[in-house]
Order: structure tokens, then C-alpha cells, then sequence
């Protein structure tokens, strides 16, 4: 434990452990080892828990470097993109727009865009499994996407299910290349990224074109905290380039 002063923090609709520690930029364990008696499977609007946040190693207060900064910058734009070129497939699936073609092709460059940021840490193969997983994770997605608008409930259950599986499988090459990429913070990360991708969806084509806006809102909130985690978690393991 560390010597600054805790935060008395009181929860909120809609906190989870996860959003909480990205926000205080320390971790899902600090929380619960800090809090003994938290339930972390049950957070109760109202209840208070004392958060130590971590302030970039606890000696430099807020300072951040450049080479930080130009990660973080560019972490989230290719999370940006990924999210937003889902949403132009999935109005194009929707709408049956003639730039289905051209919009997937795009849409499929992202993985490898992603897997590039990770490639100037982890090397070519770590870079292609990550390309791979995420490829597949856009795939599922949009025969997901297609099989909803045909109300084929069947096929659609079967997607759904690989989508979550090919998540776990994220969650665990993640977890396998950086001691700061808890595997289970990121099943909660990633199963929290479909569900609310599914209620975008499911806006969409219902044609809730209000509570469709909203819903992608809430996907970019939840991919920019995704985008911090996984830039901290590159900071913490290789200190050294970062100051």
C-alpha cells in the first residue's frame, strides 16, 4: 500500500470495478484489496470504498511524457476507428447501402492497425495473433450483424456464442504477453465491449436511430478506457521508454 491520502469514492449507476480503476489509473485488485469487505460482483449505488490512485509510479504527480502521450494518442485512434467503422457496417447491413463492399474492406484493415501499436512492443508474432483474434472478433460480428437483420435466432445464438469464446481468447493472449494485462479484468473489459455493441445493434435495427447514437456513445466511452488500460499496462512494463 502506498502513503498518499485515499479517496473516499461513493458508487454511481453504472460504475463498475473496472471503470473505477481507470479513472484513478490503478487497478481492479488495489480496489479490492484496499476495500476487504466489497462484494466486486456486486457494487451497490450509494456504497463508499476508499481508491489509492497511482500517479504515474507515485513520484511525478500527473506528469506524463511525450512518448506516452504519442501512444495514448495513437491507441485510441485505431480503437476509435475500430468502432467506427462497425458502426458504418452496420448502417450499411441495416440500411442496404451500396458501400457494403467497400466499408468491410476498410473495416478489416483495422486489425492490423491495432496489432501495429503492439508489434513496436511485442514483435511480429505476438502483432499476428492479435491481428488474427481481432480479425475474427469483425467477422463474427458482422455475420452476427446480418443474421439479426434476417431474425435467423438460430445462427445468430451459434455467433454469438463464438463472439464471446473468441473474446476469452483475447482476454488470455492478452494476458499472456504483460504481467499488467489481468486476464479476467480483460474478459470484463471485452464482454462489456460486445454487450454494448449488441444494444447498438439491436437499436439499429429496430430502427431507434436516438437510442442507436446513444448506444454507440457508450461504446466509444468504454473503448477509450479500454484504449488507457492497454497503454498503462505498456508504460508500467517498459518503464524505460516512457520518460
Amino acid at each position: 500500500m502506498n502513503n498518499l491520502t485515499p479517496i473516499l469514492y461513493t458508487i454511481r449507476p453504472g460504475d463498475t470495478l473496472y471503470k473505477i480503476a481507470m479513472e484513478y489509473n490503478t487497478t481492479v485488485q488495489q480496489l479490492i484489496d484496499t476495500n476487504l469487505a466489497l462484494d466486486p460482483y456486486s457494487l451497490r449505488v450509494g456504497q463508499q470504498i476508499y481508491i489509492y490512485p497511482n500517479y504515474i509510479g507515485e513520484y511525478n504527480d500527473y506528469w506524463i511524457s511525450k512518448p506516452q502521450v504519442d501512444l495514448l494518442e495513437h491507441m485510441n485512434l485505431v480503437w476509435i476507428e475500430h468502432i467506427l467503422w462497425t458502426r458504418m457496417l452496420l448502417i450499411s447491413i441495416a440500411e442496404n447501402l451500396s458501400d457494403l463492399s467497400a466499408t468491410k474492406e476498410r473495416l478489416l484493415k483495422n486489425p492490423k492497425d491495432i496489432a501495429d501499436v503492439f508489434k513496436n512492443y511485442y514483435g511480429d508474432r505476438i502483432a499476428n495473433k492479435i491481428q488474427e483474434l481481432l480479425t475474427e472478433h469483425l467477422v463474427i460480428g458482422g455475420d452476427l450483424i446480418v443474421a439479426l437483420k434476417n431474425n435467423n435466432q438460430k445462427l445468430a445464438s451459434t455467433l454469438n456464442t463464438k463472439w464471446y469464446k473468441n473474446a476469452d481468447d483475447m482476454a488470455e493472449s492478452f494476458s499472456s504477453i504483460n504481467p499488467f494485462y489481468p486476464k479476467e479484468e480483460i474478459r470484463q473489459m471485452l464482454y462489456k465491449h460486445l454487450e454494448l455493441t449488441t444494444n447498438k445493434v439491436s437499436a439499429r435495427l429496430k430502427r431507434d436511430y436516438r437510442q442507436d447514437i446513444k448506444a454507440y456513445d457508450m461504446v466509444q466511452e468504454e473503448i477509450l478506457e479500454m484504449s488507457r488500460f492497454f497503454v498503462n499496462g505498456i508504460v508500467k512494463q517498459f518503464p524505460n521508454l516512457f520518460h
